[in-house]
């Protein structure tokens, strides 16, 4: 038992010093004007420099909810020359109609009812491929259709694109969550991007396996997406905006993960059931659909998610030492990204639970039934993580 609880000290230590180096490295995005005059007397940082076109890409599926507030936020950014392209990708709401309605009133929202699904397509791929097609941007920006977007939120994306030399970039946004669940839940993304993984060095780099997206906002060059292919790279990709950065990584382009919880705010999923239902698609897809991965990452889980606590509660010294250097780890990030104190304190138990289940639940709907179902689609066994080569 003393073994296993040095080595619990020993990968929970390791794990504060990657959560340092990450929250002392990784940027915080500020708000940032850049655009050309729109009127005589109005000035923007580098005004008098020819700015790239941005496309804004949106799939919308079933998002009645969401989708309007979504929109007005994007056509009122304060970036010129821009244009947001929505794709209603067969929703039966009312999806379609609050779209129209908007694009009736303002030119630069363009209305995509899309096509039928084709074999060996991915829905949200689809959608956006669709989108593609449309686009006229030099840039383009892939938005989720539940993400709310400070004005100047394209002006600084494409700041830190240009200025930078990145082929891509991709924001943390801020989580907006209600009720237990959704703490303990949610904040598990910011968990894995800024405690387990070692993002500041994936900043540095290009290694492949380091490269990071996300739904809530991707910007990247179009020169860079069509040499990786653009979407028919990631038809089948569980997890295009991921497969997106490894693809771009692997012909030597840099890309960026950043902080944008200024900047942008989703309240991603409502409960737990939404939560459960939300990442059951994507869990078991992320260890590859393997089985041996599946479950080595569930025995980790417990191993050095609950296993301190239970020993700790035992009065044994090290797992006391291994409690407070998870605590303290969950601190240093939560205070980063305003998450409550409570939270990172106490929540880390139910944490792991809730993604062991969901862990489990993946592994039974994608694995051994072989569908991913998700907004009243059904997928057989055609899909890759990362999309490329199966």
């Amino acid at each position: 038992m003393f073994a296993l609880e040095v080595v619990l000290v020993v990968a929970w230590a390791l794990t504060l010093v990657t959560t340092l180096l990450n929250v002392v490295s990784i940027p915080r995005l500020l708000p940032v004007e850049w655009t050309r005059p729109a009127r005589p007397g109005q000035e923007g940082i580098r005004a008098a420099q020819p700015l790239p076109a941005v496309s804004i890409v949106v799939p919308a599926r079933n998002e009645e909810r969401t989708l309007e507030r979504t929109l007005r936020a994007l056509l009122a950014q304060t970036y010129e020359p821009l244009e947001v392209i929505v794709v209603n990708d067969g929703s039966t709401d009312s999806t379609g109609a609050i779209a129209d309605r908007l694009a009736a009133d303002d030119p630069r929202l363009v209305v995509i009812h899309g096509e039928d699904l084709p074999d060996g397509w991915l829905g949200k791929p689809w959608a956006l491929h669709q989108g593609i097609r449309r686009a006229r941007g030099e840039l383009l920006l892939f938005v989720d259709a539940d993400i709310h977007y400070a004005p100047q939120t394209v002006a600084t994306l494409a700041e830190r694109l240009m200025t930078r030399g990145m082929a891509m970039v991709s924001i943390a946004p801020r989580f907006e969550m209600h009720g237990f669940w959704e703490h303990v839940g949610m904040t598990q993304l910011a968990v894995a991007a800024f405690m387990l993984l070692p993002t500041w060095l994936g900043n540095m780099t290009c290694i492949v396996g380091l490269g990071l997206g996300g739904g809530p906002g991707t910007m990247v060059r179009r020169e860079a997406f069509e040499e990786m292919g653009g979407y028919e790279s990631l038809k089948d990709a569980v997890i295009d905006d991921i497969g997106m950065a490894r693809q771009i990584r692997a012909s030597g382009r840099r890309t960026e993960f950043v902080l944008g919880d200024t900047l942008a705010s989703v309240r991603m999923y409502s409960g737990a059931s939404e939560i459960i239902d939300g990442f059951t698609k994507n869990l078991f897809p992320i260890f590859g659909g393997s089985y041996v991965f599946g479950v080595l990452a569930l025995l980790l889980m417990l191993f050095f998610g609950l296993l301190p606590y239970v020993l700790a509660i035992r009065g044994d010294i090290l797992a006391i030492v291994a409690v407070v250097l998870i605590s303290t780890s969950r601190l240093v990030l939560f205070a980063r990204l305003h998450y409550r104190l409570d939270n990172a304190l106490f929540g880390f138990p139910f944490s792991v639970l809730l993604w062991a289940w969901i862990l489990l639940r993946s592994m039974w709907l994608t694995g051994v039934r072989r569908r991913v179902e998700w907004r009243g689609r059904t997928y057989g066994r055609n899909w890759t993580r990362f999309g490329g080569p199966r």
